[in-house]
């Protein structure tokens, strides 16, 4: 894999909400399966397996909303990767990670990661460091998801990984907003 490339299945850069995007299906992208640059178009019905880098990618401020997108990782990295002040809504979303060379399920990437998360499942089968939910930022060391803006609802994770479910420099707060009532004592099954 050649680095930054961009040769993804589809890239979209600034793409308003006019624009109409449903039934896709991207398979064995040399890079990502589908990134996105900005913009509030809205996507429904995506299928995405066999990537070489991220299945859905978005970055530089997407804000749009996502609908029934179905992933399957075996290679790659992260099913879905979030960086620049994104703050998109996914709603009717199931990620299977069956292989990941790094970066989890769903990958807050940086500072100022947002996301609404609705109607989902994440199935983690690899046992990793990364998780179903991971999240790094600019530094490295700090917390600094946009809690305000992130938000999980009716979304299960389960799977054979062994390890932790959330990780990276923002786990306790991810975890927070997904588990708002629960105590700690009740969170993983």
């Amino acid at each position: 894999m050649d680095v930054d490339k961009e040769i993804n299945g589809l890239s979209m850069v600034g793409v308003g909400s006019g624009t109409v995007v449903e039934n896709i299906r991207v398979d064995l992208s040399d890079d990502d399966g589908i990134e996105l640059w900005g913009g509030t178009v809205n996507l429904t019905n995506v299928t995405i397996t066999r990537c070489t880098d991220d299945y859905f990618d978005i970055d530089d401020g997407f804000s749009g909303t996502v609908k029934n997108l179905n992933i399957t990782t075996t290679t790659g990295n992260a099913a879905v990767e979030m960086s620049g002040a994104t703050h998109a809504t996914f709603d009717g979303f199931n990620i299977v990670q069956n292989g990941s060379a790094k970066e989890g399920g769903i990958y807050f990437k940086g500072d100022t990661i947002g996301g609404h998360f609705l109607n989902g499942t994440i199935t983690d089968n690899v046992d990793d460091t990364y998780g179903a939910i991971y999240s790094k930022s600019t530094d490295g060391v700090s917390d600094t998801v946009d809690a305000a803006n992130t938000s999980f609802e009716n979304v299960d994770i389960s799977g054979t990984s062994t390890g932790e479910r959330f990780t990276g420099t923002s786990a306790a707060t991810l975890e927070k907003a997904f588990y708002p009532l629960l105590s700690s004592s009740l969170k993983m099954r």
